[in-house]
């Protein structure tokens, strides 16, 4: 009996390791740098959270009819090491992208620090995404943006009561060759 239980426990152990190894496998990101000067890899910071894996949930708890939220987005280029500023020495093309599930009839602005508002295109009902914007290969900059989530007053339908929502943003960059090379 005990020798019987003792293989039950080593077979339910290694099922366990190989369903835990499958599971978490799916959640795993490898990013590969294959540029031969540049071995370091762009930051991508937000003012009041953190993008690990790309995206990061956006609070809309306690948001009613006629309300609207802002979020502050800082996009760099660059990133500070000791003291001293370590550049991406290649040209960098970007957009921000907004998921939502459209169970609220939000509207969303997106707007550059100094330029105004920006191309926000919805593409379904579920994503928006902005205009292609760049940085340039070895000069630091950081482009600042704010998102403006709005549930319009007028639409106080009782069907939206007790509906949740929620916004994924993501930012989708792509490094560019150098035409010096």
């Amino acid at each position: 009996m005990y020798l019987k239980l003792r293989h039950i426990v080593v077979y339910l152990l290694i099922v366990s390791v190989i369903a835990m190894g499958v599971s978490f496998s799916r959640y795993s990101t490898t990013l590969t740098n294959t540029g031969a000067e540049n071995s370091e890899l762009p930051d991508i910071e937000f003012s009041t959270w953190v993008m690990d894996q790309g995206a990061e949930v956006v609070s809309l708890k306690n948001m009613q009819p006629g309300d609207s939220k802002t979020i502050d987005i800082w996009v760099q280029n660059w990133k500070n090491n000791g003291g001293a500023a370590i550049v991406s020495g290649y040209d960098q093309s970007f957009n921000l992208e907004l998921e939502t599930t459209g169970n609220l009839p939000l509207a969303f602005v997106l707007y550059e620090e100094g330029q105004g508002a920006i191309n926000f295109t919805r593409v379904d009902s579920y994503h928006y995404r902005s205009n292609s914007l760049t940085f340039s290969a070895d000069d630091p900059e950081t482009r600042e943006f704010v998102l403006t989530a709005s549930w319009p007053g007028e639409l106080k339908a009782e069907r939206y009561r007790h509906e949740i929502d929620y916004l994924v943003l993501k930012i989708s960059a792509v490094q560019m060759g150098n035409e010096e090379e």
